[in-house]
């Protein structure tokens, strides 16, 4: 049906009418932002393969967030930037097909990751004589396998349902009109909505907790903010609400009535969406902490050959000038 004068636009005419200059700058923030992640979340994984006391099952589990990060947006950002270079309504339509399958199952494997690392944390401040009996490798392995088989499931078992994708009807129509398929991708966001609780939950119980003992500690009352166990958190906590608050906010401007300011607020949630929370997992969770920064300085550390070969004349001329010295007493003695 075609627009009659005075009725809103669509979204397609509104995103035009933006300028030939968006379409380029959000490109260039995409490619610059994917540089960024692939760069920092493959040194987070080089520098706990490479440096043994980074070989813990806390690092593992960032090691794993980072691998869900490179595969993630090496996915999503490429084929973004392709959309927006042949099609200017900007718009983010993931394709029912083997694309949508490994997102969704990378993104439910996050929000997996994240829970895991909340216990980690729960369990490191509310239990610390024995979190190294609580939290092995081996639990870890168990946990991560257990996280990524029902993400797996919950990701592919719905599209697998609906059949062959239908470039002309939208994945999440074609998913609705098929029963077990629905019900299947209700059951993953209803897990991922109380795994989301949890991790909150956890979040309370480890402040109180902190504070508590912080409390005992000093004899002095402590507020929540200066406790340790919310500096130990609070990366975590920040990463975790950047990456619920990217995706509502992506879903709630996509149901918005068609505007300038529309499109506009949905362009914006669409590059959060796919670069924020990415770039803020290592950067800020991982990268920042003591033992990756000392890390870090080990790695670009230049081997002290220089000061070895400039330390030897040194010792010469100190063995010198103690020989002399013992000549010098010897001779006054006589």
């Amino acid at each position: 049906m075609a627009d009659q004068p005075g009725e809103t636009q669509d979204s397609g005419d509104i995103t035009v009418s933006l300028g030939p200059a968006s379409p380029g700058l959000q490109t260039a923030y995409l490619v610059i932002s994917l540089i960024v992640i692939l760069a920092a979340n493959s040194l987070l994984i080089l520098l706990v393969c490479m440096k043994d006391y980074l070989r813990q099952p806390r690092y593992y589990l960032r090691c794993h967030l980072a691998a869900n990060d490179i595969f993630y947006t090496a996915i999503l950002i490429p084929k973004h930037i392709r959309d927006i270079l042949e099609d200017d309504t900007l718009q983010y339509r993931p394709t029912c097909g083997t694309e949508r399958t490994i997102t969704d199952s990378v993104m439910l494997s996050t929000y997996g990751v994240y829970l895991l690392m909340a216990i980690d944390i729960y369990y490191f401040i509310c239990y610390p004589l024995q979190y190294r009996n609580k939290i092995t490798t081996w639990r870890l392995a168990l946990g991560v396998g257990l996280v990524d088989t029902f993400s797996f499931i919950c990701g592919t078992v719905p599209l697998i349902l609906v059949g062959q994708p239908d470039e002309d009807i939208s994945c999440l129509m074609m998913i609705r009109s098929f029963p077990p398929a629905l019900a299947m991708m209700v059951f993953g966001i209803v897990a991922l909505v109380i795994g989301v609780m949890v991790i909150v939950g956890l979040y309370y119980i480890v402040l109180k907790e902190a504070k508590r003992q912080q409390e005992r500690d000093e004899q002095r009352p402590v507020k929540f903010y200066k406790t340790k166990g919310f500096k130990t958190m609070a990366p975590h906590a920040i990463v975790l609400v950047v990456s619920v608050v990217t995706s509502v906010f992506l879903a709630i401007s996509k149901n918005a009535e068609p505007s300038e300011v529309v499109v506009i607020v949905q362009q914006t949630a669409i590059l959060l969406y796919l670069t924020v929370s990415s770039m803020l997992n290592p950067i800020i969770y991982s990268l920042r902490l003591p033992e990756f920064r000392r890390a870090l300085r080990e790695m670009c550390r230049r081997a002290p050959t220089a000061a070895v070969a400039a330390a030897v004349p040194s010792r010469g001329r100190a063995r010198v000038i103690e020989v002399r010295a013992i000549d010098s007493a010897s001779n006054v003695r006589d």
